[in-house]
């Protein structure tokens, strides 16, 4: 029994491994894509350019990781090689950047009850900061380079 738990916890990792990066990453640079031109048209032009800068990379990665994936898909010599590794890397670091941005700017947001404003910065910290961590989990935990993501895929066949 154990045996098979064992077996059914390592079966739901491996489907869980199966979200690819630009399966979030996408609608993540279009999230900051908008936040961006809000925070433009609110009259912060920092907002706007850090914001639309960092959200059109991640869009431009999550499309390139995309594409990647796309065109390797099918092609059994270069299918266990994750094309997207790099783009995974820069999306983290990127995402990281953000949370630690945002997570400032959240601390020093206070209204004038003296209550900390959640949104937008407290929102964007947590959102990066699960992006962060999903970009990590894809890097340690996703099997897909090299001989063990081969076996991952033959053993969930």
């Amino acid at each position: 029994a154990a045996a098979a738990a064992a077996a059914a916890r390592r079966k739901e990792r491996s489907q869980l491994a199966a979200m690819y990066d630009f399966c979030l990453t996408l609608p993540y640079g279009a999230m900051l894509l908008v936040g961006g031109a809000m925070g433009l048209t609110a009259g912060s032009v920092t907002s706007g350019l850090v914001g639309g800068g960092v959200g059109l990379a991640q869009l431009a990665l999550g499309y390139s990781s995309y594409s990647e994936w796309a065109e390797n898909s099918n092609n059994a010599q270069k299918r266990f090689r994750s094309p997207t590794y790099a783009y995974v890397v820069v999306s983290m670091v990127l995402s990281l950047i953000v949370t630690a941005l945002m997570a400032e700017r959240y601390v020093e947001t206070v209204d004038e009850n003296g209550d900390r404003k959640f949104f937008p910065a407290g929102f964007v910290t947590a959102v990066s900061a699960f992006m962060t961590i999903f970009y990590l989990y894809r890097l340690l935990f996703s099997g897909e380079v090299g001989s063990s993501a081969e076996r991952a895929y033959k053993r969930n066949d």
